[in-house]
């Protein structure tokens, strides 16, 4: 039988199979479930008919087989009905183990097309036909979703639930980034609900109804929070159920991979130290712009160097990290204490010309110094700053000349016998090479092996901390961690030395340089 055939005859026959359930049961609402009953098993089962003029005498045998099995249950089961005349509130005291809190309760756990059905059935007393035109279902379909509705909401209501840790003790995740593109995970996961929900099924799977008990938050509101994850690939869908697809670093995680790594930062230091000093006389001689820079300029120069070949050639590279669905290769993670130790932030940007201008921002105590963001995304400003060290005379317009007096006053630019001067080293590409071979041939001799004792000791405890279906993550979160202890507390540890001083010289930028095409 046609789809189309079928449909006529079901609402054909409605009324009569309705009629029927209505003089086997002894009230309304029992009558509907009966009659939905038996048109949802007819839909089921009409393929079975092999003549189309047999469906009526096939319709009776359903109905009645179907009678024969509601009736041996409800000897067998004594539920709670639902019916239409749900008192007024000033009618009942309402304690958690009221039908009309069970009521509720099940109500904020049915996933939404069937609470929609529900509520314009109910609530509005809409009919099955406008529920149909309302949702852009077939009337059938329709009427299924008000069956399944009223049995899912009986049966929930002799269940006992109960709702998780995240319901009463909330987390607070703060969303991490590394890679090519702006940070819109960032603001995206600002979100608290949205936070819980991936804590939620971070290490089991859940369903939707299952995430709303372990946060206690009524599916109404997080549905939509559930499809913005889903979309954007932070959580996802396995079934019915769903799981975390981020990594998060827990407090626990955090604090025993710091305990096992505590050993190798001094050891780090020490070498840093003995490298930065017996060097920075040959980085002086390579002569770049800035050479003659303050002693103390020159050394955080060096050390930046060090800080960023650490970064780029033992960190993960964010050219190798999966891309987000924002479109940019990236990887994403979430912790729940923001590291203290972590004091740099890393940021390079390429003028028109090819020139490419590196931030290594030390944003702990001391500001005002170098920061990305102040020329990150302004393609503008990095061309002007670029010509200004590059010496290229410019017809400068006032709205150029307003640029650089914002420059001037943030400490990048300085003004000399009407001419302007960058307040950073700059390398021309053979210099740049230079910094570089001399620092990569200390890593490769001196800290490579720490590094990756470091390495291996941070990601497999992290390993044992993350879910089967995210191990293949752990590297790449574990090198961006590996940022903190194998470039930021050392660090610290050089500044506690007094090897390096955040005492600036007002007129030097000590973290940010310019490599010239």
């Amino acid at each position: 039988m046609k789809e189309i055939e079928l449909h006529e005859k079901i609402a054909e026959v409605s009324k009569t199979i309705f009629s029927y359930c209505m003089a086997k049961t002894p009230t309304r609402e029992e009558a509907e479930d009966l009659s939905q009953d038996i048109l949802c098993e007819l839909i089921k089962s009409v393929e079975n008919i092999r003549d189309d003029r047999a469906f009526y005498a096939f319709m009776w045998g359903v109905a009645g087989n179907v009678y024969k099995q509601w009736y041996r249950k409800k000897l067998k089961n004594n539920t709670c009905e639902l019916t239409d005349n749900i008192p007024a509130e000033d009618d009942f005291i309402e304690d958690n183990g009221s039908d009309i809190y069970l009521l509720r309760r099940e109500l904020a756990l049915l996933s939404e097309k069937y609470r929609k059905a529900t509520i314009l059935y109910y609530i509005h007393g809409r009919s099955c036909s406008e529920i149909s035109s309302a949702l852009a279902i077939s009337e059938s379909m329709a009427k299924y979703l008000l069956f399944k509705s009223r049995k899912m909401l009986k049966e929930g209501m002799s269940m006992e639930r109960n709702l998780g840790e995240l319901s009463y003790n909330p987390k607070t995740l703060i969303p991490l980034y590394n890679g090519q593109g702006p940070n819109q995970f960032g603001q995206f996961m600002q979100s608290k609900i949205k936070q819980n929900i991936v804590s939620a099924c971070y290490n089991d799977a859940l369903t939707v109804q299952q995430i709303s008990l372990e946060t206690g938050i009524p599916l109404p509101y997080l549905d939509d929070e559930i499809k913005e994850l889903e979309n954007r690939m932070i959580i996802v869908k396995d079934g019915k159920h769903y799981k975390a697809n981020i990594i998060i670093i827990t407090a626990e995680c955090a604090d025993e991979i710091e305990r096992a790594v505590t050993k190798y930062h001094e050891p780090i230091a020490n070498k840093m130290e003995s490298f930065i000093s017996a060097n920075v006389k040959e980085y002086k001689a390579i002569g770049f712009i800035g050479s003659d820079f303050s002693e103390n300029t020159l050394r955080w120069q060096l050390t930046v160097a060090l800080f960023r070949m650490i970064f780029s050639g033992y960190c993960r590279k964010t050219s190798d990290a999966p891309k987000t669905a924002w479109g940019e290769p990236a990887f994403l993670w979430c912790v729940e204490k923001l590291n203290e130790k972590h004091i740099f932030n890393i940021c390079d940007v390429d003028s028109n010309h090819g020139d490419r201008l590196y931030f290594f921002d030390y944003w702990k105590d001391v500001k005002g110094k170098g920061d990305h963001h102040d020329f990150y995304g302004n393609e503008r400003y990095i061309n002007i700053f670029c010509d200004i060290c590059r010496g290229s005379k410019m017809a400068l317009s006032e709205y150029d000349l307003e640029a650089i007096a914002e420059m001037i006053k943030k400490g990048y630019v300085i003004k000399e016998n009407e001419t302007y001067r960058a307040t950073i080293p700059i390398y021309t590409f053979d210099q740049y090479n230079a910094v570089v071979d001399m620092v990569q041939a200390f890593i490769s001799n001196e800290l490579i092996s720490v590094i990756q004792e470091l390495d291996r000791s941070a990601a497999k405890i992290l390993s044992a901390h993350t879910p089967k279906h995210l191990q293949n993550q752990v590297n790449g979160i574990a090198s961006m961690d590996k940022f903190v202890n194998a470039v930021c507390i050392p660090a610290t540890i050089l500044m506690d030395r007094q090897v390096l001083s955040t005492a600036w010289h007002p007129l030097e930028m000590p973290t940010t340089y310019v490599v010239l095409k």
